[in-house]
């Protein structure tokens, strides 16, 4: 159950050591690949399109900066606070978003998230400051054990974050949770008839989203020292939806690959090129028409093949639940 998540923080620790200067981006590939994950919890297990996601990530990166600006000094409350900031943000609007069918769902996120934009950037300058920021690191203060303010042991605490949150992401996956979650974007007229309630569902889902993007948000707050609303900006919606399709949508570890690829793309490609984004659609399309499952799907897929396994992980094949999505008799 632990191995894949610290095989993966243990390649990433040791790929610092053999190349310190990729630290920067081993950091931000880690920490969007965290946003990623909500993304994919409503998109790869719930089949839901949300085009609000940087809403969820700009409310948890405030509520990290304004508590560092004007509360306290402490970040590992500040990334606390974010969380819990995305649980209530999802608790609170989830049982009015969750009732709306596909589409209306995906523009009434993306209404709320120009919203959100209006709100950090107009209504709330007097604490936000609109688009000059927040400014905070100097007020941070050290914390026991690793101090977070310094970009190295910073490095470790996101590996820890991490590692903590693919062992509940898998832990979810694999439990009735996560059968639960599938099963209701494959058939919801026949869990309604089992007596589940896809409503509720639907809602711990969407609320799980909102805590994964918060929690990314307040980890991007206490990296940069800084925050203004571009980190909310509506246009980067559809950043987060392709990582999750290059990845593979509703696997546990697809979030980090496409994260990886997104990202390296974006920072080598436009060193050369100022639409890098070319490429990463070029790449969308590839995977969407020839590798549907995603890089890291189609990893599994390749390894279970060759070896005659069930996978390198239990996320990327399906649950062995009888009310398993890839049951024959369920759809």
């Amino acid at each position: 159950m632990i191995g894949g998540p610290l095989l993966l923080v243990a390649v990433l620790i040791a790929t610092r050591l053999l190349v310190p200067n990729k630290m920067n981006f081993l950091i931000e590939v880690s920490i969007f690949s965290i946003y990623v994950m909500g993304c994919n919890v409503l998109y790869g297990y719930l089949g839901m399109v949300s085009f609000g996601q940087p809403f969820y990530l700009g409310v948890g990166a405030y509520a990290g900066a304004i508590y560092l600006a004007y509360l306290g000094h402490s970040p590992l409350i500040s990334v606390l606070a974010g969380i819990v900031i995305g649980f209530i943000t999802g608790a609170v609007l989830g049982p009015f978003f969750v009732r709306l069918r596909g589409d209306y769902f995906a523009l009434v996120n993306a209404a709320i998230c120009a919203i959100g934009l209006f709100i950090f950037e107009k209504l709330l300058i007097p604490i936000t400051r609109g688009d000059d920021g927040l400014w905070y690191r100097a007020r941070m203060t050290a914390t026991p054990l690793l101090d977070i303010r310094r970009p190295t042991h910073f490095f470790f605490f996101v590996m820890l974050v991490l590692g903590i949150v693919l062992f509940l992401v898998r832990y979810a996956d694999q439990s009735v949770l996560g059968v639960s979650l599938r099963a209701v974007k494959v058939n919801e007229r026949k869990m309604r008839f089992l007596g589940y309630s896809a409503f509720k569902i639907k809602w711990v889902g969407f609320t799980l989203a909102s805590m994964l993007s918060g929690l990314a948000g307040a980890l991007y707050a206490v990296n940069f020292g800084f925050v203004n609303p571009n980190l909310g900006t509506p246009h980067r919606a559809a950043e987060v939806l392709v990582a999750t399709l290059i990845g593979g949508s509703g696997t546990v570890y697809g979030p980090f690959f496409g994260s990886l690829a997104f990202i390296g793309i974006r920072d080598v490609v436009s060193k050369y090129i100022t639409r890098w984004e070319f490429f990463v659609g070029i790449l969308t399309l590839i995977v969407l028409f020839k590798f549907n499952r995603g890089i890291w799907g189609n990893i599994d897929l390749l390894f279970r093949e060759k070896f005659g396994r069930r996978g390198i992980t239990a996320s990327a094949g399906k649950a062995s639940s009888p009310i398993s999505p890839s049951n024959p008799k369920f759809k």
